[in-house]
């Protein structure tokens, strides 16, 4: 369908051509015309990755009436969580056919086995299934981000019978791999502490894995995340290094042509010592074209440079416009290059250690500026200190990144000193406490934000009309800014008189939890023996719904919402003596009960169960419940219940 959609786009692109070529002064067809190109080609390129698009793709050649054998190659090591360790795989054939797609591997923490390794190839008997979304409103969606990878499918080995076979041979992937973890083996025999080398791991070859919570965490609150992932940042810092040590090469006849290629070797070299993630890719790819502009020592040629790899990077992967990683580093090197010079031009500092400063000030600025809006719709908060993190960290990264990648190689070579081993640890256990002390700053640490995607459009709408007024003033863009900033109200005004009234069954592990929302303030009744605001469910739909008052009460056995009733029946059995027809029973501490007499009895429009019940008595009840013909609800399974 979207193919027979472009072909006349294509046409009317080529006509529009045509016509601007013959005209003296251009005129907005040909940008119309440009633009709609683009999007075609966006939704074409797009529907060719769907998985459903692809004959080829596993999911195509797998039918729920038998159970495939796959054959599996392990692509990327992700973080475990408390009991699994998780990889992303690369299916190369279902039943010995020829075959491709990814999946989701889950496999057991066993300290008597190894883990997988990256190009390793596994045979495994099973049905890959869809991966779960979110149970409770608000929650983070593990499904949705997934897919945004590509991976509709996983795999649980805990279930699954498989065979580990070789690893792959003569791949590039894997030859990496082995290289990364000679290194971490090479560092830890020199002495490197766990969280000092976890760092070291994270800044140098993208491998976050190993890198504890409290860190992590540290970092988020410092403001101070984006130098754990390799990406943007990393990549700049090194391409402006290579920049520096060797501009002597443009004295020399077609010496920017060679500068040109041994930076691009570096950047790349870059990217190949980090495992050739996608964040490193899309972060190379992006400062390739970059470092071409930078020659040619034109901001417009930098703008250019930077559209031109989005374009391409999206031609390859449309998917990665969907992630987080991708937004953020875009946006953030589109912010320095349009919004630093305006920021740079408001001062001129006197001498150079004070114009270091400001430059990198100005640069933090525009960068979080850019980002803001999209930061507090995925994250939710906002580190006030961030430019005391960036002004204090960012002057050392080059330094820490250029001398850690030497540090490798002698590591590797065995040449390593152990004076600089040492210095280097100690730098990154500055590192660290650096971050630490920041972090612990807890009064700067703006947390639960509340930020709509309304929000977030309205804000770059205001942003960009902003920016065009700094860059010019004229009477046509001062109009323009009024009105986003109309819009921007209306926002405002429509979310803050848009109450939203609603009872909720929440899915809890072993426990009861219910909320009756009324507008911004929540009443939850559960069976907790610690208050309910504490958990992260409860925390989340409190952002997402943007509650500013939480009251907390024991469970009761009747509730009611607008003229619908739930009635509650616990592990006692009791029934209300007279229930209201229609009503919705809610099932909870797996309670003994003749639940055919009592639905003959009641007659409800629906039955839940909670996470509070058992899963076989579960099974049990819906069967019933379903030869009755009465709509069941099993939140393990089918995730919160909503009464409007």
């Amino acid at each position: 369908m979207s193919f027979f959609v472009l072909l006349p786009v294509l046409l009317i692109f080529a006509l529009s051509y045509f016509r601007a070529r013959r005209l003296l002064f251009p005129d907005e067809v040909f940008g119309s015309s440009v633009l709609l190109l683009f999007l075609s080609l966006g939704i074409f390129v797009s529907s060719l990755h769907l998985p459903q698009n692809q004959p080829q793709h596993y999911i195509n050649k797998i039918s729920a009436e038998e159970i495939p054998v796959l054959k599996l190659s392990i692509k990327e090591n992700l973080k475990p969580d408390l009991y699994s360790h998780k990889y992303i795989a690369e299916v190369n054939s279902v039943n010995g056919k020829s075959s491709h797609g990814k999946l989701l591997l889950l496999s057991l923490k066993d300290s008597l086995k190894m883990p997988f390794l990256e190009g390793e190839q596994l045979i495994i008997v099973g049905q890959p299934l869809p991966l779960h979304g979110p149970l409770n409103p608000h929650q983070f969606n593990y499904k949705k981000f997934m897919a945004g990878k590509g991976i509709v499918r996983q795999v649980d080995l805990r279930n699954t019978n498989f065979l580990r076979l070789s690893l792959e041979e003569n791949k590039i992937r894997t030859n990496v791999a082995d290289f990364r973890r000679k290194i971490t083996t090479s560092l830890r025999r020199n002495g490197f502490e766990k969280d000092e080398l976890a760092v070291v791991q994270a800044l140098l070859l993208g491998q976050k894995q190993d890198i504890s919570t409290e860190t992590y965490n540290n970092f988020s609150a410092a403001g101070a995340i984006h130098i754990l992932a390799v990406s943007g940042l990393h990549v700049g810092v090194i391409l402006l290094f290579l920049h520096w040590l060797l501009k002597p090469l443009r004295r020399f006849k077609k010496g920017k042509i060679l500068k040109t290629f041994l930076i691009l070797t570096g950047l790349w070299s870059f990217a190949v010592l980090a495992g050739l993630s996608p964040s490193v890719v899309r972060a190379v790819t992006m400062f390739s074209f970059i470092a071409i502009s930078l020659e040619i020592n034109r901001r417009t040629s930098t703008l250019n440079s930077i559209f031109l790899s989005l374009l391409l990077l999206l031609l390859i992967k449309p998917q990665w416009i969907f992630e987080v990683g991708f937004q953020l580093s875009y946006l953030a090197v589109l912010s320095i290059v349009l919004l630093q010079p305006l920021l740079s031009n408001l001062y001129f500092p006197p001498n150079r250690i004070l114009k270091y400063l400001w430059d990198l000030l100005t640069v933090t600025i525009a960068a979080q500026a850019g980002i803001l809006p999209l930061s507090l719709y995925y994250f939710h908060q906002f580190p006030g200190l961030f430019f005391l993190t960036n002004l204090l960290i960012l002057p050392f990264l080059g330094i820490i990144l250029i001398g850690g990648v030497l540090l490798i190689f002698l590591a590797i070579l065995e040449l390593l000193p152990s004076f600089l081993a040492r210095a280097y640890e100690y730098a990154i256990e500055l590192l660290n406490g650096t971050v630490k002390f920041i972090a612990e700053r807890e009064q700067f640490i703006f947390r639960d934000i509340s930020f709509s995607i309304s929000e977030v459009w309205a804000w770059y709408i205001l942003l960009f009309f902003l920016f065009l007024l700094s860059r010019n003033f004229r009477y046509q863009r001062f109009i323009a800014v009024l009105f986003s900033v109309i819009i921007l109200q209306l926002v405002y005004i429509f979310e803050g008189s848009d109450y939203e009234k609603q009872l909720i069954v929440f899915h809890k592990s072993r426990n009861s939890v219910i909320g009756d929302q009324q507008g911004k303030r929540l009443q939850l009744y559960h069976d907790l023996s610690s208050p309910a605001e504490e958990l992260a469910m409860i925390r989340n739909y409190k952002v997402g719904g943007n509650i500013a008052q939480v009251k907390e009460e024991q469970v009761k056995n009747i509730y009611s919402q607008k003229g619908h009733f739930l009635i509650l029946i616990d592990s006692t059995g009791m029934i209300p003596p007279e229930l209201p027809e229609g009503s919705k029973l809610l099932l909870t501490g797996s309670p003994r009960l003749n639940l055919e007499r009592l639905l003959q009895k009641t007659k409800p429009s629906a039955v839940i169960a909670d996470g509070s019940n058992y899963p076989s008595i579960v099974n049990k009840w819906r069967k019933t419940v379903v030869e009755n013909e009465i709509p069941f609800h099993y939140t393990a399974e089918d995730g919160a219940f909503l009464i409007k």
